[in-house]
């Protein structure tokens, strides 16, 4: 392991008073600690100075510490990796800077009483959805229709255009629901954010930047959809989590350290 040490810096908290933090870091070595500033205070631990691939047991345990301080109090999330050479590095550069300071308040200010929440959702079983699109989708009935009367190398072709007309059907039947997804909870919602589906399993995901005040509608409107499609459909429905899909403090130091 590299001999030479910096700070790993996971998150910006408000100074609210004594803060207790048991919890080691990312290499469960050193235990997390607070470099404090004025207003702000960075949660750190100390860590080889180097640079880190995007390696899934760090993304997760940096997320661990994130949400085990938020429990706590309000955090704004730190980009994975972010690493400084000291304390007085972090102070001069983050916590006493002035353009960082007005940051920290307006990330604050969007994020006071509100939580993110993650939601996603996937078919249980494809081939009932395949057989209903077969069944009943117009455009994929006369594509079947016409590939029964070719022949040769013509139905070949034929039965591919049937395909990409069944996974275009499929990607329409996915739209639609997200559409609704997205609207039934909406008006329990500050913002939120759709991220990009893969494969054809996959039908939505999205973070839902939730007010305190309504988290018991979005609930509501979840447990409503779940049941509304438990047969078909599965929900993964995680949170609270910190902010990190709608504030992220991106933090270049002078020296090349860190991801």
């Amino acid at each position: 392991m590299d001999d030479k040490q910096g700070l790993w810096l996971y998150s910006v908290i408000e100074n609210k008073g004594a803060l207790a933090v048991d919890i080691m870091g990312i290499h469960g070595s050193s235990p997390v600690c607070i470099v404090e500033g004025d207003l702000y205070s960075a949660i750190v631990s100390r860590e080889p100075l180097k640079k880190y691939p995007l390696e899934r047991n760090v993304l997760l345990t940096h997320q661990k510490i994130n949400e085990y301080i938020m429990a706590k109090q309000p955090v704004l999330p730190v980009r994975f990796a972010t690493l400084a050479s000291d304390e007085d590095q972090i102070k001069r550069d983050v916590l006493s800077n002035e353009m960082r300071i007005k940051e920290f308040k307006d990330a604050f200010d969007l994020t006071h009483n509100k939580n993110e929440f993650g939601l996603r959702a996937r078919w249980k079983d494809l081939d009932p959805v395949f057989k209903e699109i077969s069944t009943n989708n117009e455009k994929v009935k006369k594509a079947k229709e016409k590939s029964l009367e070719e022949r040769g190398e013509k139905k070949h072709l034929s039965l591919i255009e049937v395909g990409h007309i069944v996974q275009a059907a499929l990607e329409e039947k996915k739209t639609e629901l997200t559409h609704e997804f997205e609207e039934e909870l909406k008006p329990a919602t500050f913002q939120y954010k759709h991220h990009k589906v893969w494969g054809d399993v996959n039908i939505f995901n999205s973070s839902f930047l939730v007010e305190g005040a309504k988290q018991p509608i979005f609930d509501s409107t979840i447990n409503e959809l779940v049941g509304r499609y438990e047969d078909r459909i599965f929900f993964k429905y995680v949170g609270p989590i910190p902010p990190y899909n709608f504030v992220e403090i991106v933090i270049h130091f002078n020296e090349e350290v860190g991801r």
